[in-house]
């Protein structure tokens, strides 16, 4: 790795993930940590964290080191980019015209309302979702993806608050375990197991809830 700011985002989502797990991260042994959940040499680890507390992401705080307020909005922003241009926008001739056309997005809030129909109180849902996620948010996929036998966790939803609401009366809300029992053809219903419950999902809002697999 050439470019220490190319590891930024996935160092501080990890780092994000350690902190709300643990109290304290002695950087000691926070590196070793780091190097083995990324895949990538302790001495990168190392540059890319000097690089994050030089730009103000990180803070050492004697043998610890801790994110800043300014490293965690930018873990928010690296994950709802992530979600709108993996998910919002997918990786298909329409989606790649619509990025261009959305351009530098500086007003996220603005954009997420008036592009995409959010509305404040589904907005905020989303943003407590995506802070309170635990891992790297690339490693999220639709629960319509999940195949029949799999596991996830619900991380997020893209939606309206009607949507989420119908959700959450379901039980199925960020944290919950979801198994996908039956899949029916040519995008059916997805028949899914949660809270020891059976329920039918239509495949569209099945692509609007986003879970971490689970091995």
């Amino acid at each position: 790795m050439n470019n220490p700011g190319e590891l930024l985002p996935c160092l501080l989502e990890v780092i994000a993930t350690f902190e709300s797990k643990e109290k304290n991260l002695d950087s000691n042994s926070i590196v070793k940590r780091i190097s083995e959940e990324l895949g990538h040499p302790q001495n990168e680890v190392e540059e890319a964290i000097s690089l994050a507390i030089r730009q103000g992401l990180l803070q050492r705080d004697g043998s610890l080191i801790r994110l800043t307020e300014k490293g965690r909005n930018e873990v928010l922003r690296h994950r709802e980019s992530f979600v709108h241009d993996r998910y919002v926008h997918p990786s298909m001739p329409l989606g790649r015209i619509a990025r261009l056309f959305d351009g530098s997005i500086k007003n996220w809030r603005l954009h997420w309302r008036s592009r995409h129909g959010l509305d404040e109180k589904s907005l905020n849902g989303l943003y407590d979702e995506l802070r309170g996620f635990q891992g790297r948010i690339e490693n999220t996929i639709p629960l319509a993806q999940l195949r029949e036998g799999k596991k996830g966790v619900v991380a997020f939803f893209f939606g309206g608050r009607g949507m989420v609401q119908r959700l959450a009366e379901m039980g199925l809300t960020p944290g919950t375990e979801v198994t996908i029992i039956r899949e029916a053809p040519f995008h059916g219903p997805i028949e899914v197991r949660v809270r020891g419950v059976s329920l039918a999902l239509g495949y569209g809002i099945a692509s609007r809830i986003f879970v971490k697999p689970l091995e």
